[in-house]
């Protein structure tokens, strides 16, 4: 059995960015959890709807995930052809769907599906990976954000995750967030003017705690370790980390790295360590 998924075409864990967030955070729950082929088999089938354009690659889906939770209920071309079927009256679903062409209509179906019913669960398939993409499908509600390229144990692993409540998309995006979020901040001290400048609050309404400990998330520490940095327990930690996704309205600590990577800036970070 795989003790290790190629998600994003990241490193393996030991290499300079094992610390991802997104990465890390993956490799974790699925670690944990490791059902076999009859433990698939024992658990009550999971509503699932395929769309693909394209025909051959929607028969060649709809066989692998046949003999899983995940057999397709409805195979179709289209989000349309499955929409309704999909409603705030079918409880949890999980749908599968090629993002490749169209992606901004998608994402707004996809938002719009999610509004009418918060059981289900967006997973989208792509051929490479764009930022601006791969945002607008986080900012949609999509919970999943999955190369085509990927293996079947990962595919179903994924889904597996999703089923969890955590948010599977690519590692990379924090470093590129990172690096927006660096240039940004450079701009700004360029244009800046001289003499003392007063810091801005914390975003959200965030404590100066809430926002290191945020950070702290971005970087990918536990519970164990925020606690360990502050000298506090770790029931306090689990109070200001759920205190923190509400704020920022995340539904998981992965949600929230990437949140921090866009809205916290590295001189506020520092102000507030």
């Amino acid at each position: 059995m795989r003790n290790t998924y190629d998600l994003d075409s990241l490193p393996h864990p030991g290499a300079s960015s094992a610390k991802d967030v997104a990465y890390s955070r993956y490799m974790e729950l699925a670690r944990s959890i490791e059902p076999t082929g009859s433990d698939h088999a024992a658990t009550r089938p999971i509503r699932t709807f395929l769309v693909e354009p394209n025909a051959l690659l929607r028969e060649g889906l709809r066989r692998i995930l046949s003999e899983t939770v995940y057999a397709p209920s409805a195979a179709a071309g289209t989000l349309d052809e499955v929409s309704a079927q999909c409603g705030p009256d079918n409880g949890t679903v999980v749908l599968i769907v090629d993002a490749s062409r169209d992606h901004e209509g998608l994402c707004r179906q996809a938002k719009l599906l999610k509004e009418q019913n918060p059981n289900a669960k967006v997973v989208m398939l792509v051929d490479q990976y764009d930022l601006n993409q791969v945002l607008t499908a986080f900012r949609s509600g999509a919970d999943a954000y999955l190369k085509k390229s990927i293996s079947y144990e990962v595919l179903v692993k994924s889904l597996d995750l999703v089923l969890l409540g955590e948010a599977i998309f690519p590692g990379a995006i924090i470093d590129l967030l990172r690096e927006q979020d660096a240039r940004v901040e450079q701009s700004k001290q360029t244009s800046a003017p001289e003499g003392p400048q007063e810091l801005n609050p914390p975003a959200k309404g965030l404590s100066v705690r809430e926002t290191v400990i945020l950070r702290c998330l971005m970087d990918g520490d536990s519970n164990k370790i925020i606690a360990r940095k502050f000298d506090i327990t770790e029931a306090t930690v689990k109070v200001h980390v759920k205190a923190i996704l509400r704020k920022i309205q995340a539904k998981n600590r992965t949600q929230a790295a990437i949140w921090a990577a866009s809205h916290l800036s590295a001189s506020r970070g520092a102000a507030a360590s």
